[in-house]
């Protein structure tokens, strides 16, 4: 276990295998040392931390939730069918009462019956065009590019795979849904998104702002040849 020091102390981490009771117990004892806080309720936990590899970095232990149940709840759906009850994680009181009068209602009411439509990762960018007129442009522009658009996103990734790109116009407004199977992992949607710069064939696009999620970024549009 080694504590690396770079201008900064830095958490403990074990190179060889960082995912055993050891290496947590170590980070405990390390904020221990570093603020003053005993982390005794966090080390009391019943999972094995050599299936966290993958879900989490820097493992130290686990937070305690409170748990209710509401139910049953009635489903006939194409697999789940059958009456179940549901464990609810909260600390935001009548929640669960409240999910509780609802499943009754529905179950009562013959229960609720479901089916998936489709199954992806989406990301939804919004850029901004100087007028409805570039918007529209810039959206017919897309529909044109779509083999080139697929490939540059699948250069980010040997997993991940662009299946479609929707679009949404508000005004000067252009919104593209990007649709990736299911698997695809959100950070690595996210880079596959952020290459795709909008680049123009023919027509010259005024710089926009492009939001993604809760990020927002702001990048000149880049104008090639076709």
């Amino acid at each position: 276990m080694k504590t690396e020091t770079l201008g900064r102390i830095r958490i403990p981490r074990n190179h060889d295998d960082d995912y055993t009771e050891e290496s947590a117990a170590a980070r405990r004892a390390f904020v221990k040392e570093n603020t003053g806080t005993t982390l005794s309720h966090v080390g009391h936990y019943s999972l094995d931390p050599a299936i966290l590899p993958g879900n989490i970095e820097h493992f130290t232990g686990v937070a305690q939730v409170p748990i209710g149940i509401a139910g049953p709840l009635r489903i006939e759906g194409e697999h789940a069918r059958g009456d179940f009850y549901v464990p609810l994680a909260t600390t935001e009181g009548t929640l669960i009462s409240s999910y509780n009068r609802g499943m009754r209602l529905l179950t009562q009411c013959g229960g609720v019956k479901t089916t998936v439509l489709d199954d992806a990762m989406q990301r939804a960018p919004v850029f901004m065009l100087g007028d409805a007129l570039q918007s529209r442009n810039f959206g017919e522009w897309i529909e044109e590019h779509i083999d080139e658009i697929r490939h540059t996103a699948e250069l980010t990734t040997h997993v991940g795979k662009l299946r479609n790109i929707q679009q949404f116009a508000v005004g000067p407004l252009r919104y593209l849904r990007f649709n990736s199977p299911p698997a695809m992992q959100p950070d690595r949607t996210w880079r596959a998104r952020r290459r795709l710069l909008p680049v123009n064939g023919s027509r010259a696009f005024t710089p926009c702002t492009r939001s993604i999620s809760s990020r927002e970024i702001r990048i000149p549009t880049r104008s090639i040849r076709s």
